[in-house]
């Protein structure tokens, strides 16, 4: 009896043994270059669009190996920041089988990852916090299926812009979308930041682009500077109702948002959306070409940010522009 049963256990044993390495090898293979060969099948998934990453990220393709005439196809998707919407875009991915998805932003990047088999590789891009969100274990290694670039902008660059070109700041108003996790954590380290540097800060959460312009009306005689975090609501049509308050209050815009800078706030540093998403091509031609997998890269960030000055709302703001620093930044006229 006792040698029967030793024999069950190991059979059973044994059996769990090629099952977990049948498991294994499924999803090396399934990650290699195997299961992909060109015309490489691409999903987009650009949240709202920010034509200038996909650029980019085309142009990385075509850097680095891919002909974007003849070995690659790109399935685009409807541009829409709803979750139903996006949803149905990545399962529509999955239905494809496609060998690749581009993603964008933090919600729209957590929507594709939950939908796609985990054996798809995702390259994502602008998602500011990639680990602290959950999205992979860190920059240097994700632990799963993605892989990519983030827009995160250092909080030292805000102090020393601030003390550079709004020295007499005493009080800000940080404004964030409620609930979305990237931006409330950029906006409480930032607070920290701030308070270590005398300068007292106002969590402004806000639900959509009238609560802004009600928020920082209502704002505007209790602080000397607005900031502007990088979520997808200050991003489309928030910060332009900031501006708007800015313009009539007199008080500047801080912002990392490229395109608000382009539209009236004041300054800020800021990433370059097409040099994050070449970076991000790279990576996508790697994991297509190659029996790479997105384990096997680094996320990154951009080395330097840029630091961006509207020459127009500085002006209007009374903020001097010394001569001999000029070298140190940009002006968009």
């Amino acid at each position: 009896m006792f040698a029967s049963n030793h024999v069950n256990h190991c059979a059973t044993v044994w059996k769990q043994y090629i099952a977990y390495l049948v498991g294994f090898l499924f999803l090396t293979v399934s990650f290699s270059c195997l299961s992909a060969t060109p015309p490489y099948k691409i999903g987009l998934a650009l949240w709202t669009g920010y034509p200038d990453s996909l650029e980019g990220f085309k142009a990385g393709l075509a850097e680095n190996g891919i002909d974007l005439s003849r070995d690659v196809i790109f399935l685009p998707s409807e541009i829409s920041s709803n979750r139903d919407v996006q949803i149905d875009v990545a399962k529509g991915f999955a239905q494809e089988k496609v060998d690749l998805v581009y993603s964008l932003t933090t919600p729209g990047t957590v929507i594709v990852k939950e939908n796609l088999p985990i054996t798809t590789p995702i390259v994502f891009s602008i998602v500011t916090y990639p680990a602290d969100s959950g999205l992979i274990e860190s920059f240097s290694y994700s632990g799963n299926n993605l892989v990519g670039t983030s827009n995160y902008i250092p909080l030292k660059h805000y102090v020393s812009l601030i003390f550079d070109l709004a020295p007499k700041t005493k009080k800000v108003a940080i404004f964030h979308r409620e609930g979305e996790p990237n931006s409330k954590i950029q906006t409480t380290n930032l607070i920290r930041l701030l308070k270590r540097s005398n300068i007292a800060a106002v969590d402004v959460a806000v639900k959509d682009v009238e609560e802004v312009s009600r928020k920082a009306t209502a704002l505007a005689s209790d602080v000397d500077l607005y900031i502007s975090t990088t979520d997808t609501l200050m991003q489309n049509g928030g910060e332009e109702a900031l501006i708007a308050v800015s313009k009539e209050v007199k008080i500047p815009i801080l912002t990392s948002n490229k395109s608000g800078i382009h539209k009236g706030s004041t300054f800020g540093p800021v990433s370059d959306f097409y040099q994050l998403g070449k970076m991000s091509g790279k990576k996508a031609a790697q994991i297509l070409l190659t029996d790479i997998k997105p384990t096997q890269l680094e996320s990154s960030l951009q080395e330097q940010p840029i630091i961006l000055i509207n020459a127009e709302s500085a002006k209007l703001m009374g903020i001097p522009l010394d001569a001999e620093n000029n070298n140190k930044y940009q002006f968009y006229q």
